[in-house]
């Protein structure tokens, strides 16, 4: 059996990579034998974090060339990309409308030929069909269908759905892919709201519940082992921050409001006798465009004793952050993946909803009082939260146990029913 993994933009978004991570350990379990090859917009850096090989994407490649074209026509082209391009795609791929007979771009085809390897394609999980993301995200799908091969989407949250383009796609693509396997049922709910197909949605689990840890003995580094160390000394809190934007115009915030409601978070924690360590899911490493290290360091200004605030500064991989997760009390996420890896560790998280994906999984996992409307982070009353939670640990670790282990053997069940229908179809 010959999979390949497409979807999974890169792992500098360390919530990526341990999703991306948790579906490969699970085919490994599952499937020893399977071949699995992967696709990352950033091959490099996604090869060294996941410390096993990573193909580049060529439609990331292709879309970037487009990008720079220079002079006129290059923009002119551009624009008619944009607007265009994905119809053409679909057009090809129903072969329907006047659309059909306009060139694509040799990328597409290329691409399409590639498929051609595999017994199957997936599609890997997260918050990958926002509709602030644009049209764009379908690309994979519709080359996948042009290639007539089975696509699986495993680990998905979708949605909102308020763009008429974008939803067009997201009922063809969810109509026609083998299965839309959701995380949590928030999306479910956003899809017939808006009217959107659901006859092959499927639910599921988030797939960095399945990084099996214990799998992944390694000597810590120095920058490890010092975190570790400092978190082991005295009782530590850990927090993950963003930068809101796109998010931030339809939360009606701003990043400056953020950054000083979570300070005050900060505060109540360090007030309560606590240090804080802030780690980042999000670096700029390879070129990504977001880099969380730079809010924490802008926080810090906020912070009453910043002698008791900690930024790590570190390039460090999915399990790293995992293992200085499992070593404080207590995780306050804004980034939902953090909140993840750090329960999977052991660690009880608070995710801050900017999105619905984290309610939605909170709910899934039976602890919905865990997650957090960003809206009582900037009323203040996040704060006592927090501190709430520190004082009820004992009773807390032991439903999150229970519960880890629950979703850990869905995810495994949703794995094995993908594979098995692959080589059923094979």
């Amino acid at each position: 059996m010959k999979l390949l993994i497409l979807g999974n933009h890169t792992c500098g978004n360390r919530g990526d990579s341990a999703i991306l991570r948790g579906l490969l350990d699970a085919i490994a379990l599952i499937e020893p034998d399977a071949e699995v090859d992967v696709m990352s917009r950033y091959p490099v850096s996604s090869s060294w974090l996941l410390n096993r090989p990573v193909m580049g994407d060529p439609l990331y490649s292709q879309m970037k060339e487009q990008n720079n074209a220079a002079g006129l026509m290059g923009r002119v082209k551009k624009v008619l990309r944009r607007r265009y391009q994905h119809q053409v795609l679909l057009s090809r791929v129903t072969d329907t409308g006047k659309l059909r007979n306009i060139a694509i771009a040799q990328g597409f085809t290329d691409f399409v030929r590639r498929l051609a390897d595999y017994d199957a394609i997936i599609q890997v999980g997260g918050s990958f069909f926002v509709d602030l993301y644009g049209v764009p995200q379908f690309e994979h799908a519709l080359c996948t269908f042009m290639a007539k091969k089975p696509i699986y989407m495993i680990g998905h949250s979708v949605g909102p759905f308020q763009n008429e383009a974008f939803n067009q796609l997201a009922n063809y693509v969810f109509g026609h892919c083998d299965a839309l396997i959701l995380r949590e049922t928030v999306s479910l709910n956003l899809m017939k709201q808006s009217n959107i197909t659901t006859d092959k949605v499927e639910q599921g689990v988030d797939t960095a519940w399945l990084v099996d840890h214990h799998q992944h003995d390694f000597v810590a580094s120095y920058a490890v082992q010092h975190w570790l160390d400092l978190a082991t000394k005295e009782k530590t809190v850990a927090i993950t921050l963003r930068e809101l934007a796109p998010f931030d115009k339809r939360l009606n915030t701003t990043q400056q409001a953020y950054e000083q409601a979570f300070a005050e978070v900060v505060n109540r924690i360090i007030d309560a006798g606590y240090q804080v360590i802030a780690l980042s899911t999000c670096t700029g490493i390879d070129s990504y465009n977001k880099d969380d290290r730079m809010v924490a360091l802008n926080l810090r200004q906020y912070v009453s004793d910043p002698s008791r605030y900690h930024v790590v500064m570190d390039e460090l991989n999915d399990l790293e952050m995992g293992k200085i997760l499992g070593a404080c009390e207590l995780t306050v996420g804004t980034r939902l993946h953090s909140a993840i890896i750090s329960m999977n560790f052991g660690t009880p998280a608070i995710a801050i909803n900017y999105e619905h994906k984290s309610a939605g999984i909170m709910q899934q996992l039976g602890m919905p009082e865990m997650a957090v409307d960003i809206r009582h982070l900037l009323d203040g009353s996040l704060a006592a939260m927090a501190a709430d939670t520190l004082g009820q640990l004992p009773a807390i670790n032991q439903r999150l146990a229970t519960a880890v282990a629950a979703e850990r053997e869905h995810g495994m069940k949703m794995v094995k029913s993908v594979l098995d229908r692959v080589q059923g179809v094979k």
